[in-house]
């Protein structure tokens, strides 16, 4: 078998061209390309809930759509400090509508010139006043897209309810057999989901009562859950399958036994990712700097999608 052969990808462009389709899909002209060969140039840093991000704008463009009803000597002519501090005035200077670059104020605002700018490819986004050359992306951790969330409430969570613990010796577990009694040394009555406590259960007649506290757990007490569980903060445990297929005893212990397992020629392009075991996307495995990825080409949204 020979080795996987993997296309190698960029993060950085990688993240930028994800930004941009993030952008289309939210009606907004945006692109990847150089910040022009052109003077006067305001940069900022915006500060937001999703964390910030920064950015280049055209000064006289800019001073043009935020004013278009003044004179057209004032914009050949204002210098760009000038049109800085104009900036810097309005409480608003630049409207976005795309949720991840909202923002609360801007900050670090400075003309530069051209020579300053980056010389390589930079996401942009057109909006009302002008043309905006993002400089450094938000954190894509605080990235959440609208109706992002509606697919996931179909996704498995195993809901574990744990009476109890103990401990019992290695060698003890080899000699267990039927009709054995294994004690429950500390009471629990935990409701475990993604290995977090949510609360405890007391029994009942019509069945199990959960409570997000500790409160009259039957003894001993279990320690504190801690604080309320966002769902949407649970982890999920992610498997990235390469290939699968039925095999025998016999076989498998040949393949064990060092015997090369054959692949299909396009098998870094069929990835399976599972979400707690069940299908979620499949995907292209990539070489991105030092550690393997898996680059998405289709997900599944929905159950008829698989």
């Amino acid at each position: 078998m020979r080795a996987l052969k993997l296309r190698r990808v960029d993060s950085r462009l990688h993240a930028c061209t994800q930004a941009i389709e993030r952008w289309r899909r939210a009606g907004r002209p945006a692109g990847l390309g150089r910040v022009p060969d052109r003077s006067g140039f305001i940069q900022f840093r915006a500060l937001g809930d999703g964390g910030d991000w920064h950015g280049l704008i055209l000064a006289h463009d800019w001073l043009h759509r935020a004013l278009p009803t003044s004179p057209s000597w004032v914009g050949r002519h204002s210098p760009l400090s000038s049109i800085v501090a104009l900036f810097r005035a309005v409480p608003r200077p630049l409207p976005l509508a795309v949720d991840e670059l909202r923002y609360s104020r801007l900050a670090d605002i400075e003309g530069v010139e051209g020579t300053r700018c980056p010389t390589h490819d930079l996401p942009w986004l057109d909006t009302p006043r002008g043309r905006v050359w993002v400089t450094r992306l938000p954190p894509r951790g605080r990235v959440v897209e609208p109706g992002s969330h509606a697919w996931l409430q179909a996704l498995p969570m195993r809901l574990v309810l744990q009476l109890g613990v103990s401990e019992l010796r290695a060698a003890r577990l080899r000699r267990l057999h039927k009709g054995d009694v294994l004690r429950i040394t500390e009471r629990t009555q935990h409701g475990l989901l993604a290995n977090r406590c949510l609360g405890v259960f007391t029994f009942t007649e019509e069945g199990l009562h959960m409570q997000p506290s500790v409160a009259d757990a039957d003894p001993p007490i279990p320690p504190s859950p801690g604080p309320a569980v966002d769902p949407s903060a649970l982890m999920v445990r992610l498997e990235f399958v390469l290939a699968s297929c039925d095999i025998d005893l016999a076989r498998l212990s040949q393949f064990i036994d060092g015997q090369l397992i054959p692949l299909a020629a396009d098998a870094a392009r069929h990835i399976e990712i599972r979400a707690n075991g069940r299908p979620v996307a499949v995907g292209e495995l990539v070489q991105m700097e030092a550690q393997l990825g898996v680059e998405l080409l289709k997900v599944y949204r929905n159950g008829s999608d698989e």
